[in-house]
């Protein structure tokens, strides 16, 4: 029997990324049952896809929080990473093989993800791949996971022959743009991950990047399905959360107090435009001075 690193012994396969496996495995040294996320053959050599795994390692090791998957180990030799096993399936495969979720639940998951954006952000990470796909499923909510494009503030995701690395139904329209990019561009996939919980499936039409892109050409922003009931407070934040300019949306923070109290039913958020408009307002205005403050410097 071969064992990975010694102690890891390789099950079914759960889950294939662009460039990586992820499997059941078992830990022969502590006894317990983890995902173990393994480059393909081919990535294996390349010293571009090592690199990305190791630099998703080491964002995952600064990330301690209930809402996103933990990172138990890594290993440079073959690599691979070794995180916990969350056995409910991704939010993707939920909504395709389900559909749409009701609105309370969608609103208590998206709180979730909100929380484990707004832990990365408080520790100078941007995730800049937040999608179904990369929320898992457990009895204790949801988990954020794959922080292999994580970057610091400020820093782009577009690679040198000027390609954007992500996924194009939910990027931010600054990152479209490859420009530098802040935690509000986590802020707008937030939105569209509510919006996906809604109507079960992505923002927008298409197969193909092309498709998706001219898709998002002639609709900038979709709506929410509805009304059917949504609460006038979410479809506020929605549209804070997906607003064109960086400085017009919401810290995670706020999102995911807003989508927790909306949720549980608490009372005072029934004018949330206010609060919504407020944080914003504050956004622009510290957008604008820090641009201040840059060109005075230079």
């Amino acid at each position: 029997m071969t064992l990975l690193a010694g102690r890891y012994r390789l099950g079914a396969r759960i889950a294939r990324g662009g460039m990586a496996v992820v499997h059941h495995a078992d830990d022969h040294v502590l006894r317990r049952p983890v995902a173990l996320k393994l480059l393909d053959e081919h990535d294996a050599r390349d010293q571009m896809r090592r690199t990305a795994v190791r630099r998703e390692a080491l964002s995952a090791a600064r990330l301690a929080h209930p809402n996103i998957v933990r990172l138990l180990d890594y290993s440079d030799a073959e690599p691979f990473l070794v995180m916990e096993l969350v056995t409910g399936g991704t939010l993707n495969t939920r909504l395709k093989d389900h559909g749409a979720l009701p609105w309370p639940a969608a609103a208590r998951l998206c709180a979730d993800i909100a929380a484990a954006l707004a832990s990365a952000h408080d520790h100078g990470l941007v995730h800049h791949d937040v999608k179904p796909g990369n929320v898992m499923l457990s009895p204790t909510g949801a988990k954020l996971t794959d922080f292999g494009m994580a970057r610091a503030p400020g820093e782009t995701t577009e690679d040198s022959d000027g390609y954007v690395w992500g996924t194009p139904a939910y990027l931010a329209p600054e990152q479209l743009r490859g420009q530098p990019t802040g935690h509000a561009c986590d802020v707008y996939a937030l939105g569209l991950v509510f919006r996906a919980c809604l109507t079960g499936g992505p923002p927008w039409p298409g197969t193909t990047v092309e498709q998706v892109l001219t898709a998002r050409a002639c609709t900038p922003v979709p709506e929410l399905p509805g009304p059917g009931g949504l609460p006038p407070p979410l479809v506020e934040l929605y549209r804070a959360c997906t607003a064109r300019e960086p400085y017009d949306r919401p810290s995670a923070h706020h999102a995911a107090a807003l989508f927790a109290a909306v949720a549980a039913g608490a009372p005072g958020y029934g004018a949330s435009t206010g609060r919504i408009a407020g944080r914003a307002a504050r956004n622009r205005a510290s957008s604008t001075a820090g641009s201040r403050s840059s060109r005075t410097g230079r």
